[in-house]
C-alpha cells in the first residue's frame, strides 16, 4: 500500500483523516495477533466455500491483507488516485482532490468511515486487493457478543465474494470504471444551478430533511447513470450477503444469531451522518439485493442465476431488483 501518490494533497487527506478516526477496541497484543492470523486463514477457507456455493471461481493473485484503520485509509487514498488517473485518460475531468478544501473533507470522511468498514475489495488495482479491517471486526464481534471465529468467517464470506465477483467476471472492473467515468462527465451544471443545489444541501443539513444529498448534487443525466451504478452495487452487495448466509450452520454454527444481531446493529446505526454520506442507502442495497438474489435462486436455481454475470446487458435494472420476476422473465425470453 503505497502513499507515494500523484495527488498534491495526500498528506492533508491523511492528516485530516486522523481527526475523525476512532480509537480501536481494547484487546491484548496476543488476542490481536490471534485475530490477524485467524482472519488470514479464514479468508482462504471462505473462498473454497464460495466456489462450492456459487459455482464461481477466481484466481487469487495475492492473499487478503489484514489491516488497521490507518492502512485502510491509505489504501483508499491510493484507490482514489488510481481511479482519477483512469478517468482522466478518457476525459478532461478535474480532480476534485487537487483542491485543498475537498481534500480536507475527503480525509474527514475517510477517517469517520475507517471505524465502520469491516472489509473492502479494492478493484481498481491491477491485481485486486482484499482488505480486512481487523480492529473493526473485533470491535463488532465484541459489541454483538457473538462467537469470534464464526463472525470472522461470516465477514470473510462476504468480502471474498466481492473478490470472486470481480475475479470471475472479466468485464466487471472495466464496466464499473466506465459507469463512474460517464457519471463524472455527465455533470454539466451551470453556476446558477450549482449554487441552487448547494443551497438545497445546506437547507437539508439545517432542517435534517429526509432527502439524499447524493441526489441533490446530480444533473438529470447523472441521475440516470447513478441508477445503473446503484443497481450494480445493490446486486454485488446483495449477492455477497446472500452467500455469507447460504453457507449455513455447517460452515458457521451461529449464523442465525449473528445475522439477527447484526441487522439490529445496522438499524441502530442509521444516524444523520450516515444519511448524508449515503450510508443508509447502502444498507438498503444489502437488503434489497439479497432479497433479489434469494428470489431468483429459489425460482430458477444457482446455475441459471449465474447468467447474470455473462455480460453487462444481463445485469438487473433498479425496477427488476424490486420485482425479480421481471428479470427472470427477461432472461428466459432472451434465452
Amino acid at each position: 500500500m503505497s502513499t507515494d501518490l500523484h495527488n498534491p494533497h495526500q498528506e492533508l487527506i491523511l492528516k485530516s483523516a486522523q481527526r475523525t478516526t476512532p480509537l480501536g477496541p481494547k484487546v491484548t497484543q496476543e488476542d490481536a495477533l490471534q485475530a490477524v492470523s485467524e482472519l488470514h486463514s479464514l479468508s482462504v477457507l471462505a473462498s473454497e466455500h464460495i466456489a462450492r456455493i456459487t459455482g464461481m471461481h477466481a484466481d487469487v493473485a495475492r492473499p487478503a491483507l489484514v489491516v488497521d484503520r490507518a492502512k485502510w485509509i491509505a489504501s483508499n487514498v491510493d484507490a482514489i488516485d488510481v481511479l482519477m488517473g483512469m478517468i482522466s485518460k478518457e476525459s478532461s475531468v478535474f480532480d476534485p482532490l487537487s483542491d485543498r478544501a475537498n481534500a480536507f473533507q475527503t480525509g474527514l470522511v475517510l477517517g469517520w468511515a475507517s471505524g465502520r468498514v469491516l472489509g473492502q475489495y479494492e478493484a481498481f488495482s491491477q491485481e485486486g486487493t482484499l482488505l480486512l479491517v481487523a480492529p473493526n471486526i473485533v470491535k463488532v464481534e465484541q459489541t454483538l457478543d457473538v462467537d469470534p471465529t464464526d463472525f470472522r468467517m461470516w465477514v470473510c464470506l462476504h468480502e471474498e465474494t466481492h473478490r470472486v465477483q470481480f475475479g470471475a467476471v472479466p468485464w466487471m472492473r472495466d464496466y464499473f470504471v466506465q459507469l463512474i467515468n460517464e457519471f463524472v462527465n455527465a455533470s454539466k451544471l451551470n453556476p446558477i444551478e450549482l449554487t441552487r443545489r448547494i443551497v438545497q444541501v445546506v437547507h437539508c443539513v439545517i432542517t435534517r430533511n429526509d432527502q439524499s444529498i447524493i441526489e441533490l448534487v446530480q444533473s438529470d443525466e447523472q441521475k440516470e447513470i447513478y441508477l445503473k451504478i446503484s443497481a450494480l452495487m445493490t446486486l454485488l452487495e446483495g449477492h455477497a450477503d446472500f452467500v455469507m448466509d447460504l453457507g449455513g450452520p455447517e460452515v458457521i454454527p451461529t449464523v442465525n444469531v449473528i445475522r439477527e444481531r447484526f441487522e439490529e446493529r445496522r438499524d441502530q446505526n442509521k444516524g444523520f451522518v450516515s444519511h448524508l454520506l449515503g450510508m443508509n442507502e447502502k444498507l438498503a442495497q444489502y437488503r434489497n439485493g439479497a432479497a433479489f438474489v434469494s428470489s431468483c435462486v429459489d425460482a430458477i436455481g444457482m446455475e441459471a442465476f449465474n447468467q447474470i454475470w455473462q455480460r453487462p446487458e444481463n445485469l438487473p435494472s433498479t425496477a427488476e431488483i424490486q420485482k425479480p420476476a421481471l428479470w427472470q422473465q427477461r432472461m428466459l425470453t432472451e434465452a
